[in-house]
């Protein structure tokens, strides 16, 4: 869809055929050191999210056909992994992801992980009855011991606050461990709703008095002294199961989630009936978000974490109530516009589509897939481009890297050409990025070895049209981290790469045809989420998880502007920016579900000065739209930090802005029908009264 464009505004191309498939969330795990959220999906994929600012996907670890992750464990800094093919997994979260090492378990199939609060032992439930324990000592996995067997899976786990016991859920029991013998202290049966049918424990928590809750197929949360192996409470949550618990140390409070997408919050408090000094749980509030089965929960401070089937990571916290929700889109850049063939090239997991984009004022004739491109295998791709004159499409996936050659016929679409390009140098290897020039003659590869390399093709002129590698750029010296933010400037002469370390340098291309570097900006204490080039100039726009933004000339080495933009959805970073090609000082924002403008210069300044002194005495005026802070995280002296914002519309699911022409803006958003289609039915609940 095309909107018209008003006076003083530009066309904008909504692009809402970007038909996501909705990818469930089945664990996670929250690491206090780092704040950062772990969260796998049903295709195996492994998503490691910033949580210490504005959320932010800061690394992804692919899937792959028959990968199924059952349990998320953090260790201060080391991430562990279970899985239905009975390995325990230690991953590397260098450079790039990788397994670090692989251990085979005891019983097969492992269903679920706990490490203790000391960060001492490692538990694996598996589907043999079998509990494998485990010692962390000097960033190495040792074998400790295996504790008693018991009949049945294991399906959930949970240590107590000392590391000495652990609880563990299967059908019709609650058991406590003392992992010191590796003998069971306590089995606590459940009970079942039908004789016939066996009570599923889904979840326990242990908490820090050594009082155990547990969720099970009931719908029931019930409460246990873990010193006496006794039943305290029993409380009927749902009709349907529940699926996850979470715990709140500092409130003293227990979230509940299941098949009913609502999560319900139990507190621990003395009430009347009990004069003795002891608290009983009590229903406070209810907190929703999901449509559909709540599979995993982790809290951490005010914020709960929540995902399931409908694959949303929701962000909900109290006092002041919030709800955050992320969609389940695919890491960026997952869509590139490819201005001279007006195309668009949309990345899915294991293939790729190209469509065209309407010509100016004709918004009826946009809007066609021209072309599919599946991967070899259905491996997940892990990054894709397109070049400007749509004649190369490059994409990689763990194993396997492909450069075809497309003869788009813009007339006849159907008779356009695919063909692989075969002869291409052994450094065209598999990459986690790929950036083509604006010219369309130059190709970068970001290698996945860890090395830090980036190799530059250049394509030869004539009908040959051949690939050939001109240099190894060895990036590793100054980006510590891998790249996941990149950009080619329109003159063909600058490339700008930034790592989740905050590191962002400029190379410079020079006469010889050489890469080098050229400087280094000066390093922001958060990583950059986002950054923009702007066309025919040396400034850089960037962006950081705590909404601070400053635009820097690096060839004249100062700020321009400086400023923490005072955004409307603050739980959401700053996922894009495009500078505006028809105003010098003029940025256009993608903020979670907005698109926004934001003006600044020595007018708007000035403009905002005289507003602020007219409104405010000057020792005591408050700050205004949080851009006093100019300075703030290295600002230089004189750098403009007054701006203007304002929302030009909402777009959901947003994916990506991009600017098509001078008065053309794309913005990509994922197909809400698609994301709910492909669901199964929700619980439904039948509320009195009503058909």
């Amino acid at each position: 869809m095309v909107t018209d464009k008003a006076d003083g505004a530009c066309q904008l191309h909504n692009v809402q055929f970007y038909n996501l498939l909705p990818r469930a969330i089945v664990c996670s795990a929250f690491g206090q050191l780092q704040k950062k959220l772990a969260q796998a999906r049903d295709d195996g994929t492994i998503e490691i999210w910033n949580m210490a600012n504005a959320p932010f996907l800061e690394k992804t670890i692919p899937g792959g056909e028959g990968i199924s992750i059952e349990g998320l464990a953090w260790a201060g800094s080391r991430l562990f992994s279970v899985s239905l093919a009975g390995t325990l997994i230690e991953w590397d979260l260098g450079k790039i992801p990788s397994v670090k090492q692989s251990i085979l378990v005891t019983g097969n199939a492992a269903w679920c992980i706990d490490v203790s609060k000391d960060e001492r032992l490692l538990a694996v439930g598996t589907e043999g009855g079998y509990i494998n324990v485990y010692r962390l000592d000097n960033d190495e996995v040792a074998y400790e011991r295996i504790l008693d067997k018991q009949e049945g899976r294991i399906v959930c786990c949970c240590f107590d606050w000392t590391g000495n016991f652990l609880v563990t859920g299967s059908a019709d029991a609650v058991r406590v461990w003392d992992v010191r013998n590796g003998h069971a202290v306590h089995k606590m049966t459940t009970g079942r709703s039908n004789r016939n049918q066996e009570t599923t424990v889904w979840a326990v928590q242990v908490m820090q008095d050594f009082t155990i809750v547990s969720a099970d197929s009931r719908g029931k949360l019930v409460i246990y002294d873990g010193h006496m192996g006794t039943v305290l409470e029993q409380h009927v949550v749902s009709s349907a199961d529940l699926l996850c618990l979470a715990q709140d140390v500092e409130r003293n409070c227990i979230f509940v989630g299941g098949v009913e997408p609502t999560i319900r919050v139990f507190e621990r408090m003395k009430t009347r009936h009990h004069h003795n000094g002891d608290k009983q749980f009590v229903r406070a509030y209810t907190r929703r978000g999901h449509t559909h089965d709540i599979k995993t929960m982790v809290a951490s401070g005010r914020y709960l974490f929540s995902g399931g089937l409908d694959g949303s990571l929701l962000v909900t916290a109290s006092r002041p109530v919030t709800v955050d929700v992320h969609f389940p889109l695919l890491p960026s850049p997952s869509s590139r516009v490819v201005r001279d063939c007006r195309l668009i090239l949309l990345k899915y997991v294991n293939y790729l589509e190209v469509w065209t984009l309407a010509p100016p004022n004709k918004p009826a004739e946009g809007g066609t897939k021209v072309l599919q491109i599946r991967s070899k295998n259905d491996e997940h791709i892990v990054c894709a481009a397109m070049s400007s004159n749509g004649r190369w499409i490059v994409y990689s996936t763990e194993h396997t890297v492909r450069l075809l050659r497309y003869d788009y016929n813009r007339e006849e679409p159907v008779h356009s050409r695919l063909l692989r390009v075969t002869n291409t140098p052994e450094q065209l290897a598999v990459c986690y990025r790929a950036d083509f020039t604006p010219d369309s003659t130059g190709l970068f590869l970001y290698d996945r070895t860890g090395e830090g390399t980036i190799n530059f093709f250049s394509c030869t002129a004539g009908d040959s049209e051949e690939w050939d590698h001109k240099q190894s750029i060895d990036a590793g010296r100054w980006l510590s981290e891998m790249v996941h933010l990149s950009a080619v400037s329109s003159c063909n002469r600058y490339l700008v790469c930034a790592d989740v370390a905050s590191s962002i340098v400029v190379f410079e291309r020079t006469a010889e045809s050489k890469w080098k570097r050229s400087i280094s900006l000066p390093r922001y204490k958060l990583p950059p989420t986002a950054f923009a080039l702007q066309p025919g100039q040396t400034r850089l726009a960037v962006a950081f998880s705590d909404h601070k933004l400053f635009v820097y000339d690096f060839d004249q080495f100062t700020f321009v502007f400086s400023t923490y933009v005072k955004v409307s959805a603050a739980d959401h970073s700053i996922g894009g920016i495009a500078f505006d090609p028809r105003h010098e000082s003029a940025l256009v924002l993608q903020n979670g579900p907005k698109i926004l403008s934001l003006r600044y210069g020595p007018e708007i300044e000035e403009e905002m000065l005289q507003q602020e002194e007219r409104s405010w005495n000057k020792r005591q005026r408050p700050l205004m739209n949080g851009s006093t802070h100019g300075n703030g995280g290295g600002g230089g002296e004189g750098s403009l930090t007054k701006y203007k914002l304002r929302t030009v519309r909402d777009a959901p699911r947003l994916v990506a802005i991009e600017w098509l022409a001078e008065n053309e803006l794309v913005a990509t958003q994922a197909n809400a029908l698609s994301m709910v289609e492909h669901l199964p039915a929700a619980f439904r609940k039948k509320a009195y009264g009503k058909r």
